[in-house]
C-alpha cells in the first residue's frame, strides 16, 4: 500500500507540472519581441553601404569611412554590426562606432585579432583592391552600450586600453562638438586615461584628442596618457625620459612624445592613487561614472580600485565596463 501510494503521487508529477498553460505565458512576450527584432534586423541587412574610404593603420587596424544613411542616427558610444558579402552575408560582427553623430559620415576603427578581421582588412588593402571594386558592407544598429552614459554623472572617467579605446574616440569628438556651448554639457568634468603599449601603435586616436583640445578651452577634458611599453621605476632611461617629459610640458605646456597638453605617464596606471586624488577633488559630488573598456586585466584593476575606494567616505565610484 505504501509503494503504491508513492507510485500514484509520482505518476502524477508529469500531468500536474507540463500540463499547466502558464509556461507559455512566460515565453509568449519574449518570443514576439525577438521575432520583432530579427525582422527589423533583416530589413535593415537588404542595404548595401558604400564604403568611402578605407585606410590601413598601424598595429593591423584598419579605418572605415562609410557613407551614413539619412536613416541612421546614433548616439556616442553605441556599436554595430558588420557584415561582408564577400566573406558572408550572414555572418556578422560586432564594432563600436568612432564616428560622433554630428558628423555626415560612419567611422570604423577595426583591428585584426581573427581570421574573419584579418580577411576582412586584407579586402581594403590598396595592393589588391582599387577604388573601383571596393567591398561594400551590411550594417545592422545601432545597439546600446554602457558607456553612453557617460553624461549622466557629474563627474565621469573614461578609461581605455587597446582596441578598446574605439568607444572613446566616438565620445571625445561629441564632447569637441558639444564644448562650442558649454550648455549642452551636462557633466561638470571628464577624466580620459588612455592606456598603451606605444603611442604610436594609434596614432589616429592622437589625432582626435589633439581636436578635442583645440575645442576644448574651458578645460573640461582632462587627458592622460599611459605608456605602458616603459618600465615603471628603477629604470634610468625612463627616469630619464619622466624627467624630460616634465621638464618640456612645464616649460612649453605640451607633452614631447605626443605634442599634446595631455600628461604622458610611463607604466601601467595606478588607478588606486587615481580614484584616491579624485574622491579628494570632487569630494562634493555623489557619484563619479568609470567606464572602462580593454582587456580583462584592465578592466579587473579597475574594478578592484573603484571596489576598495568605495568602502571610503566621499563620492560613490560607479564602475561600467566592457572587455575586448
Amino acid at each position: 500500500p505504501v509503494y503504491t501510494g508513492i507510485y500514484s503521487d509520482i505518476s502524477s508529477w508529469p500531468s500536474k507540472t507540463c500540463a499547466s498553460p502558464t509556461l507559455a505565458k512566460f515565453f509568449l512576450g519574449p518570443l514576439i519581441l525577438f521575432v520583432i527584432d530579427k525582422l527589423v534586423s533583416v530589413s535593415r541587412n537588404k542595404v548595401l553601404l558604400t564604403v568611402s574610404r578605407a585606410t590601413l593603420l598601424p598595429s593591423g587596424v584598419i579605418s572605415l569611412h562609410i557613407k551614413k544613411p539619412l536613416s541612421f542616427n546614433y548616439q556616442s558610444g553605441q556599436w554595430v554590426r558588420v557584415a561582408c558579402p564577400v566573406l558572408g552575408e550572414g555572418e556578422y560582427h560586432p564594432f563600436t562606432l568612432t564616428s560622433a553623430p554630428h558628423e555626415g559620415f560612419i567611422s570604423l576603427h577595426i583591428r585584426a585579432v581573427g581570421p574573419w578581421t584579418t580577411n576582412f582588412r586584407q579586402l581594403f588593402d590598396p595592393n589588391v583592391t582599387t577604388k573601383s571594386n571596393i567591398p561594400k558592407i551590411y550594417l545592422d544598429g545601432p545597439f546600446g552600450e554602457s558607456h553612453q552614459d557617460w553624461y549622466r554623472f557629474p563627474v565621469s572617467v573614461l578609461v581605455g586600453g587597446g582596441i578598446g579605446i574605439t568607444p572613446f574616440a566616438s565620445i571625445l569628438k561629441d564632447i569637441a562638438h558639444r564644448s562650442r556651448e558649454v550648455s549642452q554639457i551636462p557633466c561638470q568634468k571628464v577624466y580620459f586615461i588612455w592606456v598603451t603599449r606605444t603611442q604610436q601603435s594609434f596614432e589616429w586616436m592622437t589625432e582626435i584628442i589633439r581636436q578635442v583640445e583645440a575645442a576644448d578651452t574651458a578645460g573640461f577634458v582632462d587627458v592622460h596618457i599611459c605608456v605602458t611599453q616603459m618600465k615603471e621605476k628603477f629604470d634610468l632611461r625612463t627616469t630619464m625620459l619622466y624627467i624630460c617629459e616634465r621638464h618640456f610640458q612645464k616649460i612649453a605646456g605640451l607633452s614631447m612624445f605626443t605634442g599634446l597638453r595631455a600628461k604622458t605617464h610611463f607604466g601601467r596606471p595606478k588607478f588606486q592613487d587615481f580614484f584616491e586624488a579624485l574622491k579628494i577633488v570632487h569630494e562634493n559630488v555623489s557619484q563619479i561614472g568609470v567606464f572602462s573598456c580593454g582587456p580583462p586585466s584592465m578592466t579587473r584593476s579597475v574594478q578592484q580600485s573603484c571596489t576598495e575606494q568605495n568602502t571610503f567616505k566621499g563620492p560613490s565610484l560607479i564602475h561600467h565596463f566592457e572587455n575586448f
